[in-house]
């Protein structure tokens, strides 16, 4: 018995030692591939951002649709291949969202730039000086990456390490590839051309004198700090109330506000009728604790708490820890684009901390809503034939006439990107196409 029970404890160890080894051997094949994916998808995203650069200071010397346009297009394309490559990173813990908030809007102005016909209507002045910035941000973002690129290949530095710090929740110290990809984070914050608290691309802007319209009794420099302190949510003492410089298109009451912990607001308010134009509080929120949904249903229930009605949610960014929403009017069932709004929101306190309504008390009117002259699948046929519709909503934006036009909203992707697509209710002319981004959020309807 005793020779037998040792033969079997001998046979028990071959065998855990071999199914031991066979473990470890699959752990390593797992590395090393998931090591060659990140190496991949690091090398792609640089030699993406050399090219971007390459294009837009070709596109700087060219003078002809037929050799801009395709650089152009060739712009649009690599913006959204480097966003690819950068979600299949392990850069879970770092903000990286200025960066990615460049390649989109690299991409928002190359395509909505390429898609024209340049021959009828070239580059403006302005728009060559955003390509030209384009080109300037671009070589930073390329120096950036290259020197990280060079560490990682001189110093034999592993992505893997980055992934399973991410994993356990710590950023490691001296690693030159947290330290390069944070580099390159600050560097793209430092870049004017992005906004990211502003109009969405369906508003179009218009004239400040369509202010005037605005209806209601004159306020006080009392009743525009009330009002301000209502907005700051918590309690805040007004520290000062100007009025706008002599020759302003509409008369408002600025009101700068001090929260107890010494957080600061200000507020721009219409003096006639008491309009809220634009609210921010100026204070940098700490690490996300809530989620982005959570954010919004506090932006929303912000909006009706202040008398904006029929209000749903249209799209969703985060940056860094701040969420950024667009609310637009909905009438029955139509939206109503030139009637949005955008909210910020703190996704560590939930508090909201901007608000910019300018676009939507210059909009603000009666409507009656036009029935459309094409159907559904009318208008669903001018799409491109590879893109798959998702969503159809009916929507009256503003075209570049500055006219208010009906059209079906398709929300369509085509297997690697989604779309917004406008298509004339009426004539079936294709109004806009906007690229979406992943941080977008489904409609709120």
């Amino acid at each position: 018995m005793r020779t037998f029970l040792t033969a079997a404890l001998a046979v028990l160890l071959v065998v855990t030692a071999i199914w031991g080894f066979s473990q470890y051997q699959q752990k390593q094949a797992m590395m090393i591939e998931a090591e060659n994916g990140y190496q991949q998808a690091f090398h792609e995203l640089v030699y993406q951002v050399d090219v971007i650069h390459d294009r837009t200071g070709e596109a700087l010397a060219m003078n002809s649709k037929t050799n801009l346009t395709p650089a152009l297009t060739d712009v649009w394309r690599l913006t959204s291949e480097a966003h690819n490559a950068i979600s299949r990173l392990p850069l879970g813990f770092m903000p990286f969202s200025k960066t990615e908030e460049f390649l989109g809007t690299s991409g928002d102005f190359t395509y909505k730039t390429a898609v024209r016909d340049l021959d009828t209507e070239p580059l403006t002045d302005k728009e060559y000086e955003q390509l030209e910035s384009l080109y300037k941000q671009a070589a930073d973002i390329q120096k950036e990456l290259r020197t990280v690129q060079m560490s990682v290949i001189d110093q034999n530095l592993r992505w893997t390490d980055v992934a399973h710090a991410a994993a356990d929740g710590d950023e490691p110290k001296d690693n030159t590839v947290i330290d390069g990809f944070n580099n390159l984070e600050k560097k793209a914050s430092e870049f004017s051309e992005t906004n990211t608290f502003g109009a969405t691309q369906v508003e179009k802007s218009v004239s400040d004198d369509a202010l005037k319209k605005l209806t209601g009794p004159p306020i006080t420099k009392k009743e525009a700090a009330e009002k301000a302190k209502d907005y700051f949510q918590v309690d805040a003492e007004v520290t000062s109330v100007e009025s706008s410089l002599k020759g302003a298109a509409v008369p408002f009451y600025n009101v700068s506000v001090t929260g107890q912990n010494g957080e600061e607001a200000t507020m721009d308010i219409t003096k006639k009728g008491g309009y809220p134009l634009t609210f921010t509080v100026n204070t940098t929120p700490g690490k996300s604790r809530i989620s982005l949904h959570a954010a919004s249903e506090k932006a929303a229930a912000f909006l009706k708490k202040h008398g904006f009605e029929g209000m749903v949610e249209t799209n969703s960014a985060q940056y860094d820890h701040t969420g950024v929403f667009t609310f637009t009017k909905k009438i029955d069932d139509t939206l109503i684009y030139p009637e949005s709004v955008t909210v910020k929101t703190a996704l560590d306190t939930g508090a909201v901390t901007g608000l910019e309504a300018q676009n939507y008390w210059k909009n603000k009117k009666e409507r009656t809503i036009p029935k459309p002259a094409l159907t559904e699948e009318q208008a669903k046929k001018e799409l491109h034939p590879k893109l798959t519709v998702m969503e159809t909503h009916k929507a009256i934006v503003t075209n570049n006439e500055m006219k208010d036009v009906l059209c079906y909203e398709f929300l369509a992707e085509n297997g690697t990107a989604s779309y917004r697509v406008f298509i004339n209710a009426d004539n079936g002319k294709e109004e806009r196409i906007e690229k979406l981004s992943e941080a977008e959020a489904g409609y709120a309807l």
